[in-house]
């Protein structure tokens, strides 16, 4: 088993190494939070033009029938 404390280890060395990766672990968090508002705005938009087809499919309809039934329906 390693016996090392933290007075033992030099951090000076690695901090530019640990600042950039911690500024490109902030970047593929970000990229990652625009790639799921994207997804989410994707099925938003596709619930909403599903939603509009099937009304614009029953206002069809409806027109169809009241078309062939002599406007009485």
């Amino acid at each position: 088993m390693w016996d090392l404390t933290l007075s033992e280890y030099d951090f000076a060395p690695d901090a530019p190494q640990l600042a950039q990766m911690r500024a490109e672990l902030v970047g593929i968090g970000e990229k990652e939070r625009i790639l799921r508002e994207r997804s989410a705005d994707r099925e938003a938009y596709r619930y909403l033009l599903d939603a509009h087809r099937l009304s614009a499919g029953a206002l069809s309809l409806r027109a169809g029938v009241e078309h062939f039934s002599g406007g009485r329906g």
